[in-house]
């Protein structure tokens, strides 16, 4: 069950999106969210308000702002769309959505405690599934789903419990700061095996500035921080480094240097100090998934490449999507999702994101692989949650049509929902969302984040989309990542 939302200027303010469940008739009740929480993205995402994309592979070229915009304030964006209020350090702010929590049912008996029900559920939302077991612990009873727009975000079943706090950020050393080098951007290159690396970095100094931090291949992990002149601040961040840094498959020209690598970059970038120590108790994020969403090179952005700057320490997110790879492809890969399983632990989380490619694949055979990204993670202790594929920036006149129905009629977008339905799976329909997204940017103003392609985003497009996941899982209410969220 579906409402239209219609996406002018007249009814872009106090529009409103109705929130329908995920199945059956009995809980065909309605939720309002307000669009408005789109809309502030796109103002501060937007062509007006950005600066320079940063370069988003090896070395960020100075100047870029990574598509963000200044603390506290969005940018007009072009096509007519309102201004919006960016949250600190420019990130969008979050919308409002009024969930009420919906608590899960009796655990099992045995073990340990019960992983927490189903997500904030919206007023007559679908009965979630069971929810999977916790690391070493007792099933989660079944909560309470919602999902928005009908389309655009899901939850059913339970969520991983709230995380323990985290332990000490590492301090700032000296040592560590005789390692940095140059002006704009500044390089700090420390080497070591690859892993996880908790960092802590002092932003700041004597004059005003504006700094974006950045790890391995062009990961964001901070968005554009300004410093008044004489101010600092402080902030820690977990990199996930490997070999290659980028794609694990896929080669690039360079696949970058040995070790923990972070750069900083921007108008103005500022570092007074700087330390790092590897991760003790690293909080896992794993992400499967194609060129869409991969540690892309320079020029272009992957969104699961500028998802970190939303997450704080100790979050790390292990990128392995990878260019060219269908859901089946990267299932079967021992690089790629192979590569996962050996890592993941119990409490770790596995997003998984295809249809991209998967244009000849049939509905048994998708439904197939992707039914096996969830029951592959539980199996290991770990959460899945399933995205759809974004949209591709292909108007009919001003807006987008019907997206990722493959050459043998599969509604691809259609079959992930079914998965999650079916497993009890949180799920976001980023087909829809960023289908909406496009919509309200028109033709004309989405190349600044598409670059005159359909397919592939500039750096400041996977901020934007990233932003779009960040608020979809906002929605989703799992309290295992929303404790995490910057």
């Amino acid at each position: 069950m579906k409402r239209s939302l219609q996406a002018t200027k007249a009814h872009t303010r106090n529009s409103q999106r109705a929130i329908t469940s995920i199945g059956a008739p009995p809980w065909n009740a309605w939720r309002t969210i307000s669009t408005t929480r789109l809309w502030t993205l796109l103002a501060v995402c937007g062509v007006g308000s950005c600066g320079s994309p940063a370069d988003s592979g090896g070395i960020p070229e100075s100047g870029g702002t990574s598509g963000m915009s200044a603390p506290g304030s969005g940018g007009q964006v072009s096509g007519g769309l309102p201004n919006g209020t960016g949250g600190a350090n420019g990130n969008p702010a979050s919308g409002s959505g009024g969930d009420v929590n919906s608590p899960g049912g009796a655990p099992a008996t045995g073990g340990a405690p019960a992983t927490t029900g189903g997500a904030p559920g919206s007023t007559g939302g679908v009965p979630g599934q069971t929810g999977g077991a916790g690391a070493g612990g007792r099933q989660g009873g079944a909560g309470m789903g919602m999902s928005v727009g009908g389309t655009g975000v899901g939850n059913v079943g339970g969520s991983a419990a709230p995380p323990p706090p985290a332990g000490p950020a590492p301090m700032l050393d000296p040592a560590a700061f005789m390692k940095c080098t140059g002006a704009s951007p500044i390089r700090c290159s420390f080497g070591g095996p690859t892993g996880n690396y908790d960092v802590t970095v002092l932003l700041g100094g004597a004059a005003a500035g504006t700094t974006i931090a950045q790890a391995e291949q062009g990961r964001v992990m901070l968005p554009s921080v300004m410093t008044a002149a004489g101010e600092t601040k402080m902030f820690s961040f977990t990199v996930n480094v490997r070999q290659p840094e980028g794609e694990p498959v896929e080669m690039r020209p360079s696949n970058g240097t040995p070790g923990l690598d972070v750069y900083f970059s921007g108008a103005a970038p500022l570092l007074k100090g700087i330390g790092y120590a590897p991760a003790t108790k690293p909080f896992m994020i794993y992400i499967a998934g194609d060129s869409t969403t991969c540690d892309q090179p320079a020029g272009l952005g992957g969104w699961g490449q500028s998802l970190p700057q939303f997450f704080d320490y100790p979050v790390s997110v292990a990128n392995y999507a990878d260019s060219g790879e269908s859901s089946g492809s990267f299932l079967g890969n021992g690089k790629l999702f192979g590569a996962i399983k050996a890592a993941v632990k119990p409490g770790d989380w596995v997003f998984a994101c295809f249809g991209h490619n998967d244009k000849t694949t049939s509905e048994a055979s998708f439904h197939a692989n992707m039914t096996a990204y969830v029951t592959q993670t539980r199996a290991l202790g770990g959460f899945p949650l399933l995205l759809s594929p974004i949209s591709r920036a292909q108007f009919n006149g001003n807006t987008i049509g019907p997206q990722h129905i493959n050459s043998l009629g599969v509604n691809l977008p259609m079959v992930v929902k079914q998965v999650a339905t079916e497993t009890g799976a949180p799920f976001i329909d980023l087909t829809a969302l960023t289908t909406t997204w496009l919509n309200g940017v028109g033709p004309t103003a989405s190349q600044a984040f598409f670059n005159g392609q359909v397919t592939h985003t500039t750096v400041a497009g996977a901020n934007a989309i990233a932003a779009i996941v960040r608020d979809a899982i906002r929605e989703l209410g799992i309290p295992a990542l929303t404790a995490y969220m910057r």
